[in-house]
């Protein structure tokens, strides 16, 4: 059973850093961890225990424009391991070189967001990591302030049609260098729920509601640069299936480390 498409977006923080005063292109690795346990005892049957590792290597371009700005993301190359027969070599090969591209509106969320190919679960990994590049900063901060932002991220890949709604409490640290450059560290704790439909090759549409909770650390430059950082979040899903005596729980654990590449 595959579901990572309803759980890539346990890790989004959003919200508007100072934008850059040009057009500016940086480069991450990303490292993701995914252990899912599926409750299948509805059947009969043991739990169902996945594990997915994923490693990209992404350019990440920023560019000014009326309300906002235009982002737009490159996998350059990514690295799999796992043992989900739906994960194929193919699906790796066709993420890299694919694009997400969406606008970052006057808040800092992210609008219309394109991914190609589409219906790709590397590059929906990829999209659930690019939220958190967008903290909510508040002008002036000072080590000690905390403030809370909230957001709605829809998940749209892979046939799924979800809607997570986060709450996101932040709390500034102290200044620090990142590879030379002076960066600020926020902390932050998120809660969310979510609701919506996923879809499964063996069992078709299934109902999916949900709740989240997460902690992260990141690294912001003095001109809004995300610099990297790190999180994890738990999900504790119920899924609903037609074919099935009752509803299957679902419990996520992920875990996402981010560096910048000089």
């Amino acid at each position: 059973m595959l579901l990572l498409g309803a759980t890539l977006l346990g890790l989004a923080h959003v919200g508007p850093p100072r934008p850059a005063a040009a057009p500016i292109t940086m480069h991450y690795r990303i490292e993701t961890k995914t252990e899912q346990t599926v409750d299948l005892s509805g059947f009969g049957q043991p739990n169902q225990v996945v594990n997915l590792g994923i490693v990209s290597w992404i350019s990440v371009t920023l560019n000014d424009t009326t309300g906002g700005r235009v982002l737009h993301v490159v996998a350059d190359s990514l690295k799999y391991d796992g043992g989900v027969p739906q994960l194929t070599q193919a699906s790796v090969d066709s993420a890299r070189g694919g694009t997400i591209h969406a606008f970052i509106d006057g808040k800092g969320h992210l609008q219309n967001i394109v991914t190609r190919p589409e219906e790709n679960a590397f590059l929906a990994d990829v999209q659930g990591v690019i939220h958190s590049f967008f903290p909510k900063v508040r002008a002036g901060v000072q080590a000690g302030d905390s403030w809370i932002d909230t957001v709605e991220v829809k998940n749209n890949q892979n046939g799924s049609k979800i809607t997570s709604k986060f709450t996101i409490s932040y709390t500034a640290g102290e200044r620090s260098a990142i590879s030379g450059v002076q960066a600020l560290k926020l902390n932050s704790k998120s809660s969310a729920t979510m609701s919506g439909t996923a879809q499964n090759p063996m069992g078709g549409t299934m109902e999916v509601e949900g709740t989240i909770a997460g902690s992260s650390e990141s690294f912001i430059g003095a001109d809004g640069r995300y610099l990297g950082g790190s999180a994890s979040s738990t999900a504790n899903q119920v899924f609903k299936v037609s074919m099935a005596p009752s509803p299957i729980p679902v419990k996520t654990l992920r875990t996402v480390s981010v560096n910048m590449i000089p």
